[in-house]
């Protein structure tokens, strides 16, 4: 008999043995090691066990046999750690954005037909402009619904009509909305009608947050298991977002330009260097 489990949301569920093993793999892990961790986290997890308590298990598990693995695997939580408020998120997006190609400003003015809108990141490839709204969440059991995604499309609207009607505006070419959880089945189902993008946790299939991130490992800082909350504050001051950043920097320019003191540095160089190896 399935055991039933308790998802962050409140609501229950069976527990999916495949589904955990998959994530293992997209972690790192083998076919093999994943389904022996995935059976050890079910012979040891109780009735009513949380999401959240499995998946520390899980982590556990597969951190003694692989760090990256465990690091990787820390990824969704890692995103939530881009708080508390979500201007964060919005410059670690324009980061990965930057990687993919993108010209990028961030918390830009704009001017709509109707009002003026505080836009959270402005990027353009080519001749191409997407007006960018970013939905941060620091609870992952928090969907994003069709409320946000029509308040996104309106906005978007709104800063199109100006720049098609009035004279000397670069055209606007599409809204973008983009969340660190998954989105409701209402929001993605108005989001394609009408013509807005969606970046979430798991959605687009091909080109979902997760997957952006994994295909040039663009880790937060936040997934440094030695990234404490005084030391995120240090990198985060000093403007470094990405993992990469870090691997990227020798260790007398990012202890010098982090103002960490030895250890931490030391410590963070060699988790960043490990998760994003130099030359891949």
């Amino acid at each position: 008999m399935a055991k039933e489990i308790t998802k962050l949301s409140g609501q229950s569920e069976d527990f999916n043995l495949q589904k955990l093993a998959d994530s293992l793999v997209r972690s790192g892990a083998s076919p093999d090691m994943a389904l022996e961790i995935a059976k050890q986290v079910e012979d040891r997890i109780t009735p009513q066990s949380s999401t959240k308590s499995i998946f520390k298990l899980a982590k556990r598990l597969l951190k003694r046999q692989n760090r990256v693995s465990g690091m990787r695997y820390s990824l969704k939580k890692a995103l939530h750690g881009l708080g508390p408020a979500g201007f964060r998120f919005e410059k670690y997006f324009g980061r990965v954005l930057k990687s993919y190609g993108y010209a990028v400003k961030i918390d830009q003015i704009m001017e709509g037909y109707c009002v003026r809108h505080e836009v959270d990141i402005l990027a353009s490839m080519e001749k191409e402009h997407y007006i960018i709204e970013c939905k941060y969440h620091s609870n992952g059991g928090n969907a994003t619904d069709v409320k946000t995604a029509l308040y996104v499309f309106a906005r978007f609207s709104d800063i199109r009509k100006a720049c098609e009607e009035k004279p000397g505006r670069s055209r606007v070419h599409e809204g973008w909305l983009v969340t660190n959880t998954r989105c409701t089945s209402d929001a993605v189902k108005y989001a394609e009608c009408a013509g807005l993008k969606i970046i979430s946790w798991k959605y687009p299939e091909r080109n979902s947050l997760e997957k952006m991130i994994e295909a040039k490992r663009l880790y937060p800082v936040t997934i440094l298991p030695s990234a404490t909350k005084k030391a995120l504050e240090s990198l985060f001051k000093s403007d470094i977002i990405l993992a990469q950043e870090i691997a990227d920097m020798d260790m007398e320019s990012f202890q010098s330009r982090s103002g960490l003191d030895s250890d931490t540095a030391t410590a963070l160089k060699d988790e960043a260097g490990q998760l994003c190896p130099c030359g891949e």
